[in-house]
Order: structure tokens, then C-alpha cells, then sequence
């Protein structure tokens, strides 16, 4: 699976005003319900799933500056994301670090191995050094969607 497949441009935001994990996880889920991609009647559940998640092993990878929180439940249809950059900080971990690329991804709990492969294609792209930064700075969502549409590998 693509990256791209999960993600639209609508789930996307640059520059948000969100200054916490928890404003962030709220803000992406909006978005995704605003897209279309996900039930608003699941917002609160798929946000309530990912701050649990978030309590017991948090995802943001501070020396790269990047969070990839993620939940599965029921109602969701295949592997949906949402994405949010900033050149300085989408929030900041407690000790003040900036984390200025947040991705969520939410899937049906059937769907173990595409969920896990999905991650792994996502970190494997924003391990690039020139991709976060190519991302930190795009100015528009299509902006966003372009740098991951034109540098993500298909995985099995």
C-alpha cells in the first residue's frame, strides 16, 4: 500500500494552530471527518483510541521531529491517514522539542498486517532527512501531498 492511498488533501494541514498532542490528534480527526474519510459518529472513539495508545508507548520520534499516532477500530474502512507539517512545531513533546510532523492513522482491527505495513512504508519515508524538511516547508497541502506522492515506494 501507497501512502498516498490512505491520505487525502483535504486530510492535510499546514501550519495548524494546534499546540498539543491532544489538539493535534482532535484537529487530524476533524479533518479526516470533514474529508469524508472518517464516520463522524467514530471522532470520538478514534480519538479517545489514540490517546490510549498514546498513554501506553508514545510515538513521537523526537530527534527527528516527527509523531506518527495511530489506533484500530471498528467502523473504519481500510487504512486511512491524516497528516499535519510546520516549519517550527505542529506541538511540542513535554521537555520543550519540537515535533513539526504528525501523522495519524487509524484501520479496522482486521486489517493487523496492512495497518503494520502502512507504518512501516510511512516511517520509511519520512526517515529521509530531505523529505521532512521538503514537507516542513510545503506551503499548501497539495504542496504536501506531491513531496509524498513523488518519493514513496509501493510495499507489498
Amino acid at each position: 500500500m501507497r501512502v498516498s492511498d490512505a491520505l487525502v488533501s483535504g486530510a492535510v494541514a499546514v501550519r495548524p494552530a494546534w499546540e498539543t498532542l491532544d489538539e493535534t490528534i482532535a484537529g487530524l480527526t476533524d479533518l479526516l471527518v470533514a474529508a469524508g474519510r472518517l464516520r463522524r459518529e467514530l471522532a470520538q472513539l478514534a480519538v479517545a483510541r489514540v490517546r490510549e495508545r498514546e498513554a501506553v508507548a508514545r510515538t513521537a520520534m523526537v530527534d527527528i521531529g516527527v509523531s506518527i499516532p495511530h489506533a484500530r477500530l471498528e467502523g473504519i474502512d481500510g487504512v486511512i491517514a491524516a497528516i499535519a507539517v510546520s516549519p517550527q512545531a505542529v506541538y511540542q513533546v513535554a521537555d520543550g522539542l519540537p515535533i513539526s510532523i504528525v501523522a495519524l492513522v487509524l484501520s479496522s482491527p482486521s486489517l493487523s498486517g496492512e495497518h503494520l505495513n502502512f507504518l512501516a512504508a510511512l516511517s520509511m519515508l519520512l526517515q529521509s532527512g530531505r523529505i521532512r524538511e521538503r514537507l516542513r516547508n510545503a506551503p499548501t497541502p497539495e504542496a504536501v501531498m506531491r513531496v509524498i506522492s513523488d518519493n514513496e515506494q509501493t510495499r507489498g
